[in-house]
């Protein structure tokens, strides 16, 4: 028979269960960042080396224009009184003093404030976009791409020139000539400007693979 004043042992009760611990912060995937990256370094170089090139294109007007007033004045000078005699040269040195200085210098200083306007402007743009696509040294990547964007759309902007030039080869009166030039400045501006955003799109990313830093490894 059972004591009744016994004292029947109590279970303990269950430990309430853990709590799942937090879940830490995804981590970006280094794959997914690394084509954005790519992606903002192609459309950095395709929008801000054309507009650069505009900018240095404003900014040789002015040497153009004092070279064409030293340099080629006095070739023509030179080449006159070597073909017409002293009379001719004096000629051709008044005709080419009775150009207003004041209008030019209007243009080269107002060709200048563009130019270094669209320089700067296509600086900024390329830094900005490259930062906000998560590109390491975005201003080290446009200050190491732009002279190489520049003489590699220079060179194929040439070769396209050169090649727009043989369209006048089978000209054969002056009419044809004209009707041709038009033809080869269109082709020729289009296709600079075509293998100037190409270049960009393609100098751009190059150099921001180079300069960037080698990743980290992750210590547990």
């Amino acid at each position: 028979m059972s004591d009744p004043t016994a004292v029947e042992p109590v279970e303990p009760a269950p430990a309430p269960a853990e709590a799942p611990p937090e879940t830490a912060a995804a981590e970006p995937d280094p794959g997914v960042a690394a084509k954005r990256a790519r992606r903002g370094s192609v459309v950095a170089g395709a929008l801000a080396l054309p507009l650069m090139g505009l900018g240095l294109l404003a900014l040789a007007v002015p040497l153009a224009v004092w070279y064409l007033g030293t340099v080629v004045r006095t070739l023509i000078v030179v080449l006159a009184n070597a073909v017409r005699g002293l009379a001719a040269a004096r000629t051709a040195n008044d005709t080419l003093a009775t150009v207003d200085a004041g209008s030019v210098s209007g243009v080269t200083i107002a060709a200048a404030i563009v130019g270094a306007v669209l320089l700067l402007a296509g600086a900024l743009l390329s830094v900005l976009v490259l930062r906000a696509h998560g590109v390491a040294r975005p201003a080290l990547v446009t200050l190491l791409a732009t002279p190489m964007g520049v003489v590699v759309a220079a060179i194929l902007s040439a070769s396209i020139g050169a090649l727009g030039g043989l369209l006048f080869g089978t000209s054969t009166s002056v009419g044809e000539v004209l009707g041709k030039a038009a033809l080869g400045i269109s082709l020729t501006v289009i296709g600079s400007a075509v293998v100037t955003v190409v270049a960009g799109a393609l100098v751009w990313p190059w150099v921001a693979r180079l300069v960037r830093p080698e990743p980290v490894a992750r210590r547990d």
